[in-house]
């Protein structure tokens, strides 16, 4: 896949956040590796696709529907823009002129890392960082509430 089109809230290209496994795959196609994981009493299955460059993940309490994307390719875009190789700075510039809120940076425990994660709570979004380049972005779908996914749908 050439083109990764980051849609915060929504999905990823054309496919959005509530989608199927059957209308991933038959979107993106047979992923290269499944993992099976479970994390605080929930099963989740992650599809890895382009070398691990693009992930999907479908969450067991909401009958394995699309729920989480984490993209770490160069050729993503955010409001037609490549944002991979984007410095922190240039990033909370960003987040900043967009006036969103809930925006949190946290550093990794382990300095020799080099890690930094500023999430977004407006955007369901984690920009991730190593060396104060962005090199990952994982988002999901919003809320309504504290218990009510806000599925989206393609206008």
């Amino acid at each position: 896949m050439s083109e990764y089109i980051i849609k915060p809230g929504i999905g990823l290209n054309e496919i959005c956040f509530g989608a199927t496994m059957d209308d991933c795959r038959d979107y993106f196609g047979q992923p290269e590796e499944e993992l099976k994981e479970e994390f605080e009493g929930e099963e989740y299955i992650s599809w890895y696709y382009d070398e691990g460059e693009m992930v999907l993940c479908f969450e067991g309490s909401e009958n394995f529907r699309l729920g989480t994307v984490i993209i770490n390719n160069k050729n993503a875009t955010l409001d037609n823009e490549k944002i991979m190789g984007k410095s922190l700075d240039e990033i909370k510039k960003y987040l900043k002129k967009n006036n969103y809120v809930g925006v949190e940076e946290t550093v990794e425990e382990d300095p020799s890392s080099a890690m930094r994660i500023i999430n977004v709570d407006d955007l369901e979004c984690n920009f991730m960082f190593t060396h104060d380049i962005l090199d990952g972005v994982q988002w999901s779908y919003l809320w309504e509430d504290d218990e009510t996914p806000r599925w989206p749908t393609i206008q």
